[in-house]
C-alpha cells in the first residue's frame, strides 16, 4: 500500500485542526472564566498564555494568519501580566474576550472589516509601547545615578535599591525587562538576588547584568552560574552597557523561531516535529529533497534540522546549497542523523553543518541544541543588522523588514502601515561648524528618541548618513504624521553640546507614506522618499505626507 504523501498527510492535519477548533475556543473561554474568579492566579494565566501561544503556531501552519495574529496578541498581553506580576484586571478580561470573538468570527470567514467595534481597538494602536522597566541595585549612589541617567536619556523607566532587601521589594511590586547589579566581591548578596529572581514565575524572562570592580574570571562564572546573561566591569562603559543592554531585551521580541525538518523517514519527522513544536517553535517538514528550495523559500526558516541519508542527494549536498548563498551564512544547520563515524562528522562540519547529533537523540538534548544555536544566531544578525553609532537597524535589515511588511500586507488587503523617512536638516553644517563628534551626538539624541516614542516592535533604521526610517505596521498615514511632527517638535528643543561648549539646536525633515495594496517595496520607499523631498523643498523642519 502506498504512504500517504506529505500533501496528504498535511491535508488531513489541517482538517484535523478545523474540527479541533471549537474544542480550542471552549478552552480559551474557560481559562478567562478562571481568571475572573482567581485574578490572582498564576497558573491559570500561564495555561491561557499556552494555549494562546499553541493557537498562533498551528494556526500560522495551517495559512489562518488573521488568526495567528490575533492569538500572538492574546499571548503577548498574557505575557505583560506574568511579567508585572500583577493581578488581572476587569480591562484585560475584556481584551482577551474580545480576541477570542474575534478568533471565531475568523475561523468562520467573517472579513475584519465587517465586524463592528472589535478591529480597532485590536488592530490600530497608536499609542506607543510602554518604556523598558530596569531596575538598578547598587550600595555605590554614584555609580546608580550614573546608570539611572544614562537609561533615562534612552527613554527607560528605573527604579533602584541599595540592596538586596529593597531588590526583593521591589521584584514583590513587578518583575522588571532588565536587572543590572553591581557587586563589590565581599559579600554573596548579588548572586542570591539573581538566583531568587530566576526562581520568581516569569523569572527567567528578565535580563540580567551584573557589573563587579574587579570582575575576575572567577567572579565572571559565579555570577553567570547564578543566572546573570552578562558580568561586565565596574563602572560600565556607556556603550558597552548599553549594547548589551539592548541585544538582551531584543531577545524577548523575535517571533517564534521557525524549524525547518528535512527528513523522509515519516516516524523521525514526527518525532521531531513534535518535540520542537511542544518547545514553542514553528515547524514545517520537507520530506522530498526535490522539493527543498521552494519550501526553504517559502517558510523562510531561522534554522534547519536535517538527515544526512536522503532519496536523490544528501544531506550535505543541501547545507552546501544553502551555503551558496551569503545572505544564509549565518544559518544554523543542524544533522541528526545515524552516521555516527568520524567520517560522516567531517563531512558534516565541511559542508557547513553546525551540530552533528547521533539517532537516536534524546528529546532534550535535541531542544537543548536548537535553542543554543538559535540563540546565537539571533546575536550574530542583531550585531551584523545594527549600526555600531545609533544602535539601529542597518540600511539592509530596515529594507529586509520593509519587505517582509509589504509581503505581509499583501495578505491583508483590510490592513494598514506607513513608512516614514526622516533626513536631518543642514547636517553638513552642524558637522563643519561643531565638528564630527557634535554631529555623531546629533544623531545618536535623534536615534534615542525614536526608539523612546515608537513601539519597540516598530523597526527604525539608519538608513543613510543622517536618513533615518520607521515601519508603523498597523497605523495609518494620519497617525504617522501626527507621530512625526511630535517627535520634530520634541528634537527641536534638544539642546546639543559641542566638544568646544557651544550648544546649539536642530530640527529635520518628514516624508510619510502609507503602504497601498498595490504597492510593492521600491514604490512604499519612493512614496516616503518623495514626501520627505517635498519637505525639504518646502523649508525643512515640516512633515509631508504622500498623496497615494
Amino acid at each position: 500500500m502506498k504512504e500517504p504523501s506529505w500533501e496528504d498527510e498535511f491535508g488531513t492535519l489541517a482538517k484535523d485542526f478545523m474540527l479541533g477548533v471549537p474544542s480550542r475556543l471552549q478552552g480559551l473561554r474557560l481559562g478567562l472564566a478562571q481568571l475572573r474568579d482567581r485574578p490572582k492566579d498564576s497558573e491559570a494565566l500561564g495555561e491561557l498564555k499556552r494555549a494562546f501561544h499553541r493557537l498562533a503556531g498551528t494556526a500560522l501552519t495551517f495559512g489562518h494568519l488573521q488568526v495567528a495574529a490575533f492569538a500572538r496578541q492574546g499571548e503577548e498581553l498574557c505575557h505583560e501580566r506574568w511579567r508585572q506580576v500583577q493581578p488581572v484586571a476587569p480591562a484585560d478580561l475584556a481584551r482577551w474576550k474580545s480576541l477570542v470573538n474575534a478568533i471565531e468570527l475568523a475561523f468562520a470567514g467573517v472579513p475584519p472589516s465587517t465586524v463592528d467595534g472589535w478591529r480597532h481597538e485590536i488592530e490600530t494602536p497608536t499609542r506607543p509601547t510602554r518604556p523598558a522597566d530596569i531596575l538598578i541595585v547598587d550600595a555605590d549612589a554614584a555609580d546608580r545615578g550614573m546608570i539611572s541617567r544614562l537609561l533615562a536619556r534612552e527613554g527607560m523607566e528605573c527604579r533602584t535599591a541599595t540592596d538586596r532587601a529593597e531588590a526583593a521589594a521591589c521584584l514583590d511590586v513587578r518583575l522588571p525587562d532588565a536587572l543590572i547589579v553591581g557587586f563589590d566581591g565581599q559579600t554573596t548578596d548579588g548572586f542570591q538576588l539573581v538566583q531568587e529572581l530566576r526562581a520568581l514565575p516569569g523569572g527567567e524572562l528578565t535580563a540580567v547584568i551584573m557589573l563587579s570592580r574587579r570582575n575576575t574570571f572567577f567572579e565572571q562564572t559565579q555570577a553567570l552560574h547564578a543566572g546573570a546573561d552578562a558580568c561586565l566591569d565596574k563602572p560600565a562603559r556607556n556603550d558597552v552597557l548599553l549594547r548589551k543592554l539592548y541585544q538582551l531585551l531584543d531577545r524577548g521580541e523575535v517571533e517564534t523561531p521557525r524549524v525547518l525538518v528535512v527528513e523522509d523517514d515519516a516516524s523521525q519527522a514526527a518525532f521531531v516535529r513534535r518535540t520542537l513544536e511542544q518547545a514553542g517553535y514553528l515547524v514545517h517538514v520537507c520530506q522530498q529533497p526535490r522539493t527543498f528550495s521552494d519550501e526553504f523559500h517559502q517558510f523562510k526558516p531561522d534554522l534547519i534540522v536535517m538527515d544526512i541519508v536522503l532519496p536523490e542527494v544528501s544531506g550535505h549536498d543541501l547545507a552546501r546549497f544553502v551555503r551558496q548563498d551569503d545572505q544564509y551564512a549565518a544559518l544554523p544547520i543542524l544533522f541528526v542523523t545515524a552516521e555516527s563515524h568520524q567520517q560522516a562528522r567531517i563531512r558534516t562540519f565541511a559542508a557547513g553543518g553546525d551540530d552533528h547529533l547521533i539517532k537516536p537523540v534524546h528529546p532534550v538534548l535535541l531542544v537543548s541544541s536548537v535553542a543554543a544555536r538559535l540563540e546565537r544566531a539571533r546575536l550574530l544578525k542583531a550585531l551584523l543588522g545594527r549600526d555600531g553609532l545609533t544602535r539601529l537597524l542597518t540600511h539592509s535589515r530596515f529594507m529586509e523588514q520593509a519587505r517582509a511588511l509589504t509581503v505581509r500586507k499583501r495578505l491583508d488587503p483590510h490592513g494598514v502601515a506607513s513608512m516614514v523617512l526622516i533626513d536631518l536638516d543642514r547636517f553638513k553644517h552642524i558637522n563643519d561648524s561643531f565638528g564630527h563628534l557634535a554631529g555623531d551626538q546629533v544623531l545618536v539624541s535623534l536615534s534615542s528618541l525614536l526608539r523612546r516614542h515608537v513601539r519597540r516592535a516598530d523597526p527604525v533604521g539608519r538608513y543613510g548618513g543622517e536618513e533615518f526610517g520607521i515601519l508603523l505596521d498597523n497605523v495609518c498615514d494620519q497617525d504617522a504624521v501626527k507621530l512625526t511632527t511630535r517627535l520634530l517638535a520634541e528634537f527641536a528643543e534638544i539642546v546639543h553640546h559641542a566638544p568646544d561648549g557651544t550648544t546649539f539646536t536642530t530640527t529635520f525633515s518628514g516624508g510619510v507614506a502609507r503602504l497601498t495594496y498595490t504597492m510593492d517595496l521600491n514604490a512604499w520607499f519612493n512614496a516616503a522618499d518623495g514626501a520627505l523631498y517635498a519637505a525639504k523643498k518646502a523649508g525643512r523642519n515640516r512633515v509631508v505626507r504622500a498623496d497615494v
